[in-house]
């Protein structure tokens, strides 16, 4: 009986982190596109200080 107890806490924890794991790079495919836009916009924005100011 404990054979078995022991191997569903395995298989939960397994399961746990398997979902963790998964969450974890949805997330960071979401938030890469925003994070290179900004850095490009944030680029745009110090080339037309610099265009403005070279004047």
């Amino acid at each position: 009986m404990f054979d078995v107890t022991l191997l569903f806490i395995i298989a939960f924890a397994g399961g746990i982190i398997t979902i963790t794991g998964f969450i974890v790079i949805l997330a960071r495919r979401i938030s890469e596109p925003k994070k290179a836009l900004q850095q490009r916009i944030g680029n745009l924005e110090e080339e037309v200080w610099k265009l403005k100011n070279q004047k």
